[in-house]
């Protein structure tokens, strides 16, 4: 997970986000995973979390696990008049170790 704890305009966004994800105006899956992602490092960041056992291990399991998919997805979209257009995207990251340590 990042070490920096997220701004509360980025908060926002990725809150943003997520409604629009529950709403089906957001559809681009990797974009949602990022802003699922943001929110679990920041309650880790904000709150008392031990990343090392118990419920801390899986909320950053899980942030990993939502960045890399972030980083790594297809998005699939169909303009008006059925076209459809399929955008692979993959940005590299430094790697993280589930414990937290840099490899």
């Amino acid at each position: 997970m990042a070490d920096d704890k997220p701004s509360n305009s980025e908060l926002m966004a990725s809150a943003k986000v997520m409604a629009d994800a529950v709403t089906g105006k957001e559809t681009d899956t990797g974009k949602i995973a990022g802003a699922a992602a943001d929110v679990i490092d920041a309650a880790s960041s904000y709150g008392v979390v031990d990343e090392k056992q118990g419920v801390g291990k899986y909320i950053d399991q899980a942030g990993n696990y939502l960045h890399n998919y972030e980083t790594t997805h297809t998005t699939t979209k169909t303009d008006a008049d059925g076209n459809t257009t399929t955008q692979t995207t993959t940005t590299t990251h430094a790697a993280t170790a589930p414990d937290g340590d840099d490899k």
